[in-house]
């Protein structure tokens, strides 16, 4: 057998378990050869590998037994939005951070940032071959590590109107248990501005902007229909007292000429109605909000908001 020749079929060909190809009768030499390279004891990776964080979780939760990918990399996979900065700082280190149950003790291994914790069986998931912490855990561990907008962002993305991750009632069980974890405090405040339905993290930051501004919290993602009960819309963000519906336009909307359309085709009906529309991008949740803000507020104004209750 030559150090040129292929590795049994049923091994991963970017990466496997030492133990896996000990197991299948490839020997020690093989695996030291010069096509493979150490990310961390009892793991192998093929020369010019780029391992993404789905294989790297199940080799790390294969080797290391009663563990879970958390924190950072169990937000990743989920997928939960994250800020770009944590995005790139994660993919960038080349670190996982795993965790293990606090009377095991914590993981020290090359490539992992290790954690204990007193996780339960219910706060790990098995997801295609590999452990993770619950979005619940998960959420919570990032409060620890996140703004407070962003963790409003992630949230909101596990109540999402399609194909949810959790609940408000099944974070606060976990909220509830934790009384001493870092973050605890951010995430007791942040829970309550949660919402079901909400479809983008910029629409997230887009109503932390509106209240931050003193303006009256929108609904999201509430379906309109005209007097004779047609269904017309369903804004990102409503006011519905004061018939003004608020739109995050993303860059696909810009770029897809038919998606483009659509948009202009649902204004439309909604001022047919009588409804304002008011259209938010980047631009104006960046430098732009001042000027939006007003907008907003004038908006509000015009339609018979008084301001902000005594």
């Amino acid at each position: 057998m030559s150090k040129a020749a292929p590795l049994p079929a049923h091994l991963e060909a970017r990466g496997f378990l030492v133990s896996e190809a000990y197991a299948a009768g490839v020997p020690r030499w093989r695996l030291e050869s010069t096509g493979l390279l150490t990310p961390s004891r009892g793991l192998r990776l093929a020369k010019g590998t780029q391992p993404d964080l789905e294989l790297l979780a199940r080799l790390h939760t294969g080797v290391t037994q009663r563990c879970a990918v958390s924190h950072v990399t169990s937000a990743l996979l989920w997928p939960l939005p994250l800020p770009l900065s944590v995005q790139a700082a994660a993919t960038e280190l080349g670190l996982i951070h795993i965790t293990r149950r606090a009377e095991i003790g914590r993981i020290k291994r090359r490539g992992v940032v290790g954690h204990r914790a007193p996780l339960l069986a219910r706060d790990v998931r098995t997801v295609n071959g590999y452990s993770l912490t619950s979005p619940e855990w998960t959420w919570v561990d990032l409060a620890g590590m996140l703004g407070r907008d962003a963790l409003v962002a992630a949230g909101d993305a596990m109540l999402s109107r399609t194909a949810p991750l959790s609940s408000v009632k099944a974070i606060q069980e976990v909220v509830n248990r934790r009384p001493k974890v870092k973050g605890i405090r951010l995430a007791r405040e942040v829970l309550p501005l949660l919402r079901h339905g909400v479809d983008s993290p910029q629409e997230s930051r887009l109503r932390m902007k509106i209240l931050d501004a003193g303006l009256p919290e929108p609904a999201v993602t509430q379906p309109i229909h005209d007097e004779g009960g047609h269904y017309v819309s369903t804004p990102d963000l409503q006011y519905k007292e004061y018939r003004i519906a608020l739109e995050y336009e993303g860059e696909h909307h810009r770029t897809d000429a038919i998606q483009w359309g659509r948009d202009i085709e649902r204004d439309d009906r909604l001022r047919g109605i009588g409804w304002t529309v008011l259209r938010f991008s980047k631009l104006q949740l960046g430098r732009g909000w001042p000027a939006s803000e007003l907008k907003l507020r004038r908006a509000l104004a015009e339609r018979g908001w008084r301001g902000p209750a005594s």
